[in-house]
């Protein structure tokens, strides 16, 4: 039986689906907030998770010709190590003071990036570690884990295929990495997941098959603008969330 609830899943999975398609990331950033309005939070995350390793397993799959794992590995180690301080500093630090701080961070460098700004990386392995470290401690603080890898990749102006490619294979290391460690503590309960699972795998497929459509008529330039706006958005979010807590 379809219920309103299970229409607005479908609806939300749909568009997070055709986001995370057409830019290479944001779906956690479209469908957590968006779900978390209908369904309990708890199921929220270990939903947005599974259902994010679906459709980015299918990403890496059909990109399979312009992406490689080893291009990411060191990125994905790297994030890893950067959760550690991130649950650190989330132990002794405001929520609402590291909100405000990395949304003025993510805003700022969003602007340098429209603004053509660039920098010059000579140790591109160093590079790669300093930003799977920041990919990691946003990850673990913020869920914006998608903008360092971003900005990395457009610094070094790569190709948007081989962009969106990349960031497909190293979310669905990090999703795997995630769902793992949520069953070897037990929060993955899987029976609660099952019915809005169901749900999802059409609306994802769906939101793959129209991103891909919009993607193949999307050029360099629009694709820049296009993630570059999901970054600066994501960021006014987390600057605008922390700020209205902290006022209230």
């Amino acid at each position: 039986m379809i219920t309103l609830t299970t229409a607005y899943v479908f609806c939300v999975v749909l568009f997070a689906s055709f986001l995370q398609t057409l830019t290479g990331f944001g779906y956690a950033l479209a469908a957590a907030p968006l779900l978390a309005l209908a369904i309990n939070p708890k199921d929220v995350v270990m939903l947005v998770l599974f259902t994010g390793l679906l459709v980015k397993a299918v990403m890496a799959w059909h990109t399979r010709r312009e992406g490689c794992f080893s291009n990411v590995f060191l990125m994905f180690m790297a994030s890893i190590t950067g959760a550690l301080p991130g649950a650190f500093v989330m132990a002794y630090i405001s929520n609402d003071m590291l909100k405000i701080f990395i949304g003025i961070v993510l805003v700022a460098v969003t602007v340098m990036m429209y603004r053509q700004v660039t920098l010059r990386i000579q140790n591109h392995r160093i590079a790669q570690a300093v930003v799977g470290l920041n990919s990691g401690f946003l990850a673990s603080t913020t869920s914006l884990n998608g903008p360092p890898i971003v900005l990395y990749y457009m610094n070094e102006e790569v190709e948007k295929e081989t962009i969106r490619a990349n960031l497909a294979r190293y979310f669905v290391l990090g999703n795997t990495a995630s769902l793992v460690l949520s069953y070897l503590l037990g929060t993955l309960n899987v029976s609660n997941l099952a019915s809005n699972v169901a749900i999802s795998i059409p609306a994802l497929l769906i939101g793959f098959w129209v991103g891909e459509k919009a993607f193949s008529k999307v050029d360099s330039q629009m694709f820049r603008k296009l993630a570059l706006g999901v970054i600066s958005v994501s960021g006014m979010i987390s600057l605008g969330s922390g700020l209205w807590n902290w006022l209230h």
